[in-house]
């Protein structure tokens, strides 16, 4: 999906070819439901809010500034958003499974060293799950939905240097958890 295929199709909707937001909702509801995902770990909330962004977005099309891409637009969207409403239910953590790295996990087990691989994704999912939110979707952007530092600056509205500062910080929180987790497991 390039650049011009999505404007192309914002003009139809805003031509008054309604059905043509389909076809936008259709090209980046797994990115934005996934992104909602990672920061709300629940499914019934991240449906909803995924729901709600993509209303945002009908509604806001007219202000959308055709110079950037509609990905990261609908992308901020969903961050806000999703942001907003941990913060509304932050008393309420959940820490559910993650669908994508256990997929990650079937899909880079082999036959040879297969129960280190599974362990080392298994560490890595938990380590993951126990990141803030906003450092949760930071990795998400980055490692999941293979976006630029530059449209993850876009996105969230952080700096390019501190986008690139965090994600160095956050690696290296991974890191640590991830060798205590080993550490503790040996003793």
């Amino acid at each position: 999906m390039t650049k011009d295929e999505d404007l192309i199709w914002v003009e139809k909707v805003l031509s008054g070819d309604t059905n043509a937001f389909a076809i936008l909702v259709e090209r980046h509801q797994d990115a934005v439901y996934t992104l909602i995902r990672r920061i709300l770990k629940r499914d019934d909330e991240a449906e909803d809010t995924t729901q709600m962004v993509f209303l945002k977005a009908y509604h806001s099309l007219a202000g959308f500034n055709r110079k950037s891409m509609f990905s990261t637009w609908i992308s901020r969207i969903a961050y806000n958003s999703a942001i907003s409403e941990y913060r509304k239910k932050k008393n309420k953590v959940h820490l559910g499974d993650d669908k994508l790295m256990n997929q990650l996990a079937t899909n880079l087990a082999d036959e040879n060293d297969s129960y280190e691989k599974e362990s080392l994704l298994a560490q890595l999912e938990t380590a993951v799950g126990q990141l803030e939110p906003e450092d949760n979707a930071l990795i998400t952007f980055y490692y999941m939905q293979q976006q630029s530092v530059d449209e993850i600056s876009q996105i969230t509205g952080l700096s390019v240097p501190n986008v690139k500062t965090r994600l160095f910080r956050i690696r290296k929180k991974l890191q640590e958890k991830i060798l205590q987790e080993t550490t503790t497991q040996q003793f």
